[in-house]
């Protein structure tokens, strides 16, 4: 499922990405420095999601911007070479002036310090838990909203069922109707007890009640996985490779125009499904 976390500390920041994957994958990149943390921090994950590509960065922040404030230092060296190249000009002929703001800008007379930052591992721990819970409730806020479509769709694919089965009544009719006209096409006289053996067969043949109660029981068992709360993503999707093959064998069998059509519109709706189910844990 797609998700993203940000905790963000005033020396540092924990991110985490997630986004769709078949099992679980986790990249995790993190300085030297905290680098023993990195088994601790897989596994937790591990313990907290079973699928997605997952992507946890560790973001130091610049050491320019954390340094506390201190009262400058002049290097002592390079201040005395500034006054004893002052003294030593002609004081008759030109004026030893030592500017203090031109001095400033040099970047070499207020050397900086680079401040490293020393890490409580602790407190590191704590805060990815927070950034880990914190993309867990925006996955499962995705999750409600996937629920809510997945199920729109099963009443849909429910609705497409009832209005199939109520025209693959008429298939027999019609099945009798193309032989007799195809008979009378060949003018011959055929007994009328063998029209009807061979109008039974072919309609035992074309008969999809078998799959439509087969594709019930499925959408059933895709609303009672909605409604657990462990990881069910593995069992939704085999669910619905079922129902869209069920879905193709109907389309074999349905002859009825109309009825065909809508068959297609049920095969959308499971592939939308399908495609929706995916992206759930």
């Amino acid at each position: 499922m797609t998700a993203f976390a940000r905790i963000q500390e005033p020396s540092y920041a924990w991110e985490i990405r997630s986004v769709n994957h078949r099992g679980l994958e986790i990249r995790l990149k993190l300085p030297e420095a905290i680098r023993e943390l990195e088994t601790n921090i897989k596994e937790q994950t591990r313990q907290a999601l079973t699928r997605g590509y997952v992507e946890i960065f560790f973001h130091e922040q610049p050491p320019d911007q954390i340094a506390p404030k201190e009262a400058h230092e002049i290097d002592p060296a390079l201040l005395q070479a500034i006054t004893d190249l002052s003294n030593a000009l002609p004081t008759k002929k030109m004026v030893s002036v030592v500017d203090v703001t031109r001095l400033l800008q040099n970047p070499n007379l207020l050397p900086t310090r680079p401040v490293k930052p020393v890490y409580d591992l602790d407190e590191l721990v704590l805060t990815f838990q927070a950034c880990l819970k914190q993309l867990l409730n925006t996955r499962q806020q995705e999750g409600q909203a996937l629920r809510s479509v997945v199920l729109e769709s099963v009443e849909t694919a429910r609705s497409l069922l009832i209005q199939i089965d109520d025209l693959g009544k008429e298939q027999p009719k019609l099945i009798q109707e193309r032989l007799t006209e195809k008979l009378r096409s060949l003018e011959k006289h055929v007994d009328p007890n063998r029209v009807a053996q061979e109008v039974a067969l072919l309609a035992q043949k074309a008969d999809f009640k078998e799959e439509q109660d087969r594709l019930n029981i499925h959408l059933v068992d895709v609303e009672k996985c909605l409604n657990v709360e462990a990881p069910v993503g593995r069992r939704l999707n085999f669910l619905a490779q079922e129902i869209l093959r069920e879905a193709n064998t109907l389309a074999v069998k349905a002859q009825l125009p109309a009825c065909a059509s809508l068959v297609i519109d049920l095969k959308v709706c499971v592939d939308q499904m399908r495609e929706q189910i995916q992206n759930i844990e």
